[in-house]
C-alpha cells in the first residue's frame, strides 16, 4: 500500500522553478474551448443571503465516449424580476486536441427547473453510466442517465421529496448492498419572504450572516433499487441536530470497512457521521478532534476534501473557511482521530485574507505529492471594491499550494490565481486525457473559467475501475511501492461540485511498469499489472 517517494533531483528542481512562473502552471482556455457560460445569482441590489452562496459544477463522462464533459449549475432571477429560470448547462467534450466543447443541454434532455446550488454524480441504477442529482434552492432534482447521451428527470417517482435550501450532496453506499444511497446537505431556513435587512457597524446595508436564519437538518435517502429512494434521516440519526451545512465528503475515516460522512457547517461545529452499521450514524466530530479548530472555535466552514495527504494509508481532511479564519488541515491517525496541523503544514497564515469555497487535493506536477487548490471569493462586501463601483464587491484571487515535504507553500498558479472573481465551485479532472489534472471554476454572478494544466512532464498512471455488479465508488487503489499512497474512487468533495471518477497517480521520474492493488467496496482485493505508464487503464473486476 505504497507510494513513490519524491525524487529531489535536478529535474524536479527545475520543474519547481518553472511552475512558480505563471506561464508554466495553468492556462485559461475558456473561450477557445467554447465554454460559454455566465452564472446569474439574481442580484437586484437587495442583498439577499441566497445571492452570495454560489453554485458548483461537475466533470463527468455522461455519454461514455472516454472524454469528460462539463455540467454547470445555474441560479436565476429572484425578487422583482423572478420568472422562468435559465437552467443548468451541459457541455459535451467533442475533442481534446484542441480541447473543445459544445452545448448539448437541449439535446440531452437536461431541464433544471430550480435555482441551482450543487451537483452530485453516481451510478444509482448500476447500468454503467453516471446519473445526476441537483441540490437546489427549492425542489431538488434527480436525473437518470438513460443512455444515448440523454437524461430523464425521475424526481417525481424517486422518493426524493421536499423543498429546502440544499447546497451539496454525496452518493455513498452506506449499507454495503451495492446500491448508492444519497446524503443531502441543507443550509438555512430561508425564503424570499424571510429576507431581513442587515447592517455593518457603519450602519451600511450588507448581506446577513447565517445566524440570522434558523438551521435545518440534512437528509439521508436509502437506495431501494429500481431508481427508488426512501428517506431514512430520522431512523439513521442524522436529523438529530439541525445545522447550516455547506459541504460533504464520504470516506472510511476510522478504517472499519464502512463509509463515514463528514459535513462542513457554516459557523457551527462540523459533523463526522461515523457509520454504525444497519443504517445508523453517530456524530463523533467533537470527540475525534474534527469539529472545531485547534483553539476550540467553530468556524465558517465551506468546502471540504478528503485524501491521504501524508501517505500513511488513511484519509485526512482539508476545509476552507471565511476571511480571517485560516483553512484547516485535520490529520488522521489511522483510527479516525484527528489533529489540526494547519500551521505545521504552512496553510494557516496564507489563507487568512481569503474566503475559500471549492477545494481540491490534486497532484499538480505529478511528482507524487498532493498539492492544494482553493477557489476564493468574499461573502462580506469589500468596501474598497464597492467604492470603486466593482460589482459584485466580493472579488478575491484563488490560491495554489505546492506540497514540499510535509509543508505547503503558496505559489503563483498563473491565470488560475491571477483573476479576481467571486469563485465558488471547482470541479477537477483530466479533460484532455494527457495525465494532468485540469479544472473548472464557477464564479458567482460571473463567467465559468476553464484551466488546462501545463505544468509537468513527469510520468503518471491513470486507473478507471469497472464492475458489472455495481458502482465502484469507494473502492481503494494503491500502487505497490514503499509507501501506502491510497486513493479512493469517488466524485464528491470540494464545494457543491462533482469530479472525475478516475484515479490518477503522479509517478515523478519513475517510468517503469506498475502494479496496483484494488480493494473493492465489498472488501475483496485484486492485483493488476504490469501496467505501462503515461496512459489510462480500465481495470475490470473479476
Amino acid at each position: 500500500m505504497p507510494s513513490f517517494p519524491r525524487t529531489p533531483d535536478l529535474t524536479a528542481l527545475l520543474l519547481i522553478l518553472c511552475i512558480t512562473s505563471p506561464a508554466h502552471a495553468f492556462d485559461e482556455i475558456t473561450q477557445s474551448a467554447g465554454l460559454d457560460f455566465v452564472h446569474d445569482n439574481g442580484n437586484e441590489g437587495e442583498l439577499w443571503t441566497l445571492e452570495i452562496v454560489g453554485a458548483g459544477a461537475a466533470l463527468l463522462d455522461f455519454d461514455n465516449d472516454g472524454r469528460l464533459d462539463i455540467w454547470l449549475v445555474q441560479g436565476g432571477p429572484l425578487g422583482k424580476r423572478s420568472g422562468k429560470l435559465p437552467g443548468d448547462q451541459l457541455f459535451r467534450n467533442i475533442g481534446t486536441d484542441p480541447l473543445t466543447f459544445e452545448n448539448v443541454t437541449d439535446a440531452s434532455g437536461v431541464v433544471a427547473t430550480e435555482y441551482g446550488m450543487g451537483i452530485a454524480t453516481g451510478d444509482i441504477d448500476n447500468d454503467g453510466d453516471l446519473d445526476v442529482f441537483l441540490a437546489n434552492f427549492g425542489r431538488n432534482q434527480l436525473f437518470q442517465n438513460v443512455g444515448g447521451g440523454r437524461f430523464k428527470d425521475i424526481t417525481a417517482t424517486s422518493g426524493i421529496e421536499g423543498e429546502r435550501w440544499s447546497v451539496a450532496a454525496s452518493f455513498v453506499d452506506i449499507d454495503g448492498d451495492g446500491l448508492l444511497d444519497l446524503y443531502v446537505v441543507n443550509y438555512l431556513d430561508f425564503s424570499g419572504q424571510d429576507h431581513k435587512p442587515c447592517r455593518q457597524f457603519s450602519s451600511r446595508l450588507t448581506y446577513c450572516a447565517p445566524r440570522n436564519y434558523a438551521p435545518v437538518s440534512d437528509r439521508l435517502y436509502q437506495n431501494l433499487g429500481r431508481t427508488r429512494f426512501k428517506d431514512i434521516s430520522e431512523r439513521s440519526g442524522i436529523d438529530t441536530v439541525p445545522s447550516r451545512g455547506m459541504g460533504v465528503v464520504a470516506q472510511d475515516f476510522n478504517a472499519d470497512g464502512k463509509q463515514d460522512i463528514y459535513v462542513t457547517n457554516d459557523a457551527e461545529e462540523n459533523f463526522l457521521w461515523i457509520n454504525q452499521g444497519i443504517g445508523r450514524f453517530k456524530d463523533d466530530a467533537l470527540m475525534a478532534g474534527a469539529a472545531v479548530n485547534v483553539y476550540g472555535i467553530a468556524e465558517a466552514s465551506m468546502g471540504v476534501v478528503a485524501a491521504d495527504y501524508d501517505q500513511d494509508g488513511d484519509a485526512d481532511i482539508f476545509i476552507t473557511h471565511d476571511t480571517k479564519e485560516s483553512n484547516t488541515l485535520y490529520v488522521n491517525d489511522g483510527q479516525g482521530w484527528f489533529a489540526d496541523h494547519s500551521s505545521l503544514a504552512g496553510l494557516a497564515t496564507s489563507s487568512l485574507p481569503f474566503t475559500g469555497f471549492g477545494a481540491g487535493w490534486i497532484d499538480v506536477d505529478n511528482d507524487g505529492d498532493l498539492d492544494l487548490f482553493s477557489a476564493n471569493g468574499a461573502v462580506r462586501v469589500v468596501e474598497a471594491q464597492r467604492a470603486a463601483g466593482i460589482e459584485p464587491p466580493l472579488r478575491q484571487r484563488n490560491q495554489l499550494w505546492l506540497k514540499d515535504g510535509s509543508r505547503y507553500r503558496n505559489i503563483d498558479a498563473g491565470p488560475a490565481s491571477v483573476h479576481e472573481d467571486v469563485s465558488r465551485g471547482t470541479a477537477f479532472g483530466d479533460l484532455d486525457n494527457d495525465g494532468h489534472i485540469d479544472f473548472v471554476v464557477t464564479n458567482n454572478n460571473g463567467p465559468a473559467r476553464l484551466y488546462r494544466n501545463e505544468s509537468s512532464a513527469f510520468h503518471w498512471l491513470g486507473i478507471e475501475l469497472t464492475d458489472s455488479r455495481g458502482p465502484t465508488n469507494h473502492a481503494l487503489v494503491w500502487r505497490e511501492t514503499s509507501r501506502p499512497e491510497i486513493k479512493q474512487v469517488g466524485t464528491d468533495g470540494g464545494y457543491a461540485s462533482a469530479h472525475d471518477h478516475r484515479i490518477l497517480f503522479g509517478l515523478g521520474n519513475e517510468g517503469s511498469q506498475q502494479f496496483v492493488r484494488v480493494r473493492w467496496p465489498d472488501g475483496s482485493e485484486q492485483r493488476f499489472g504490469p501496467l505501462s505508464v503515461d496512459r489510462y487503464h480500465r481495470l475490470p473486476r473479476r
